[in-house]
């Protein structure tokens, strides 16, 4: 299937996303550490770290060293890479841990009962299950890479991946990923299981807490770079997490 128009030029006189504009600036860096100021690109070339938008809930430690973690749950393929390196000369860093964990396509978390998800749906069955959950010690160029789902939003939550950074089994970083919200919309409107409850989705990034938690209008955790997108195959993406190690 070829790659859809709207990631390749833009589309003034259509409804569809128009991702040319933070596209080419997040090419440039990778991934933004906010939307707000342009100097927040030059910050993250310049190796600063990467801002801290909390652990947020839901996290055990499954043990699992793996790259897929899918584990056979339904909604758009994201295969995403996550680079590590450090703060005080911008060099990669190799043997590094990361763990992450998300929600599936329904807003839910593996081996929790009580949570919201995107509301009317069953979470009993997420108990004792490990999906969409893993680690991985990043390579000589400090990379990790992760074939997951599209993480749904939920509550009061705006799409989004958890990850945590281990160096020398000391946690440096716990944070969180977002993306641009007319790629969730995208997604949540073409694709299944997402479409069957996007008319209930309140939480957007414009006003999930997270994002901005001590309201200084800049992005805490940071945002990703969508590389490719395809209907019908899925999503690629990558960002860059500058650490204090």
């Amino acid at each position: 299937m070829r790659p859809m128009r709207w990631l390749l030029s833009p589309r003034p006189h259509t409804n569809q996303p128009d991702l040319g504009r933070r596209r080419a600036l997040a090419a440039a860096s990778a991934c933004a550490a906010t939307l707000v100021l342009p100097e927040a690109f030059a910050q993250v070339a310049s190796c600063a770290v990467t801002p801290d938008a909390g652990e947020g809930p839901f996290y055990f430690d499954p043990s699992l060293v793996r790259s897929d973690v899918t584990s056979g749950r339904p909604g758009a393929p994201l295969e995403f890479a996550v680079q590590i390196t450090r703060a005080r000369d911008c060099a990669p860093l190799a043997g590094v841990r990361l763990d992450l964990w998300q929600a599936d396509a329904l807003g839910l978390y593996s081996g929790y009962r009580d949570q919201p998800g995107v509301g009317g749906v069953d979470a009993v069955a997420t108990v004792g299950a490990t999906f969409l959950r893993g680690t991985q010690l990043t390579d000589a160029d400090g990379w990790v890479r992760f074939k997951t789902v599209y993480p749904s939003w939920y509550g009061g939550r705006t799409p989004h991946l958890h990850f945590k950074v281990f160096v020398d089994s000391k946690e440096v970083i716990a944070t969180q990923i977002f993306f641009d919200d007319e790629v969730n919309a995208e997604i949540f409107n073409n694709w299944d299981p997402y479409r069957e409850h996007v008319r209930k989705r309140t939480a957007f990034n414009n006003n999930d807490t997270f994002l901005d938690r001590d309201q200084d209008g800049r992005t805490d955790g940071l945002f990703c770079q969508v590389e490719k997108y395809e209907r019908g195959s899925g999503i690629t993406a990558k960002a860059i997490v500058t650490v204090d190690a």
